[in-house]
């Protein structure tokens, strides 16, 4: 009777986690934050892999990459994809909130980047423009490039459905010519206001509106950002999320990208320079040091006496490998079982504070900044990409921590299930 009442209070605790979730994640800015910053990730791969091999410091190979001109070629890759990536984030930003509104998504996305270089501060030499200040349109102007991604879409779409405002052609007129038009006045619209917008911050003592971001917003949130504290925080919601059923990853992606992506951003930049990486926490540290949890899954289930988890163990080993966790969060499982809540909960937490530690007294690198994907990626492979050997050693000693952390609760676990098999075969006979 107990265990019944236990479980429908459970249901009704995920029901109601579930709905909330369920409508922050539904929310139209935060869907095209995270698709949108999801869809650059092969941009910042390139750059990312560009700025390795650039700064790869071996003798020999970097005089081959010197005297055959792959140096600077590298160098152009990464300055035209991460050091330039706020022009990026609007154009991804824009057009996925431009699909969400059912708006004109190439209009939405052109009159995005205009704003946003219409508050970008520009160089200047002798009273004359000479070009943007490149500082502002890398990971420094990250926020202002989704402020206004998001802001000038928004206005696009609705200036663009307003009858009003838009210039209606005859339908006998091509559609590329009517399209046109129909954008001209939203387009319009947007100029002056953002352009109004950058004459009103070069009024006040900050000069444009990225330095008034960068001092008021930006800096605070990357001390809150680059924080353990706030990583594990962040780390221990998305595995209670998952608790109740939600996908804890999916929960927090939004702000995962706000708070954290920029601290990969400027790491990345710092390894290409040879310069000391700034920050432990980034996003990649967050992600990728969770620990190996889908293959001590795998290894436990696969030392349980019952025939239904030794059997999950040996299906999900493969997927396991490659980061993939569903199916033992499903098939344990893990969703509203009580003995899995503490390790389920902690067992990526305490992970990510171990890798902090390591990590501040030297035992490991810090992340490079290279964005690497936890799910499909070869477990050990992708530890070797963050950190080289040193790091493969140190995700063997997550593995143990997290084996250690589950080992108890699954051997509850373990012997519940046997019970309930030994009771069905029973009644079966």
């Amino acid at each position: 009777m107990m265990k019944k009442i236990n479980s429908t209070k459970l249901t009704k605790i995920r029901d109601k986690i579930q709905t909330g979730m369920g409508k922050f994640q539904r929310n139209k800015y935060v869907s095209a934050i995270a698709g949108g910053m999801m869809s650059i990730l092969p941009i910042l791969m390139v750059g990312s892999f560009s700025a390795i091999f650039f700064s790869l410091n071996i003798g020999p190979y970097q005089h081959f990459i010197t005297q055959t001109g792959l140096k600077n070629i590298f160098n152009i890759i990464t300055a035209v994809t991460t050091d330039v990536l706020s022009l990026y984030v609007v154009v991804a930003l824009s057009n996925s909130l431009a699909s969400e509104l059912k708006t004109d998504k190439f209009m939405a996305v052109i009159s995005s980047l205009m704003a946003f270089l219409l508050v970008t501060p520009m160089m200047e030499k002798k009273g004359s423009f000479i070009g943007l200040d490149m500082k502002y349109i890398g990971s420094q102007g990250m926020i202002v490039a989704m402020i206004v991604g998001l802001t000038a879409t928004r206005l696009f779409s609705y200036f663009a459905h307003n009858k009003h405002l838009t210039i209606k052609l005859p339908d006998s007129v091509p559609e590329f010519v009517s399209r046109t038009f129909a954008s001209m006045l939203p387009i319009f619209l947007i100029a002056g206001i953002y352009a109004i917008i950058n004459y009103l911050f070069s009024l006040t003592p900050y000069h444009n509106i990225d330095d008034m971001i960068m001092t008021l917003i930006q800096v605070p949130l990357q001390g809150l950002g680059s924080s353990l504290p706030a990583a594990l925080v962040l780390v221990f919601f998305a595995e209670f999320c998952w608790f109740f059923g939600i996908h804890g990853t999916m929960a927090t992606t939004a702000v995962l990208y706000t708070l954290f992506y920029s601290f990969d951003v400027a790491n990345l930049q710092a390894f290409k320079a040879g310069s000391t990486l700034p920050y432990i926490v980034t996003m990649t540290f967050i992600t990728n040091q969770k620990g190996p949890r889908a293959l001590a899954y795998a290894i436990l289930c696969l030392r349980c006496k019952s025939e239904q988890l030794k059997s999950l163990g040996k299906v999900g080993f493969i997927p396991a490998f490659f980061g993939i966790s569903e199916p033992f969060k499903f098939g344990i499982p893990m969703v509203l079982n009580p003995l899995a809540f503490i390790p389920l909960t902690m067992g990526g937490t305490i992970s990510v504070a171990a890798t902090y530690f390591a990590t501040y007294i030297g035992l490991i690198p810090r992340p490079n900044g290279i964005p690497i994907q936890t799910a499909g990626t070869p477990e050990f492979f992708r530890a070797f990409l963050l950190g080289g050997w040193k790091m493969v050693i140190w995700h063997v000693v997550q593995l143990l921590i997290l084996l250690a952390v589950w080992y108890p609760f699954m051997k509850m676990i373990d012997k519940q299930k046997c019970s309930e098999e030994l009771e069905r075969a029973q009644q079966n006979n």
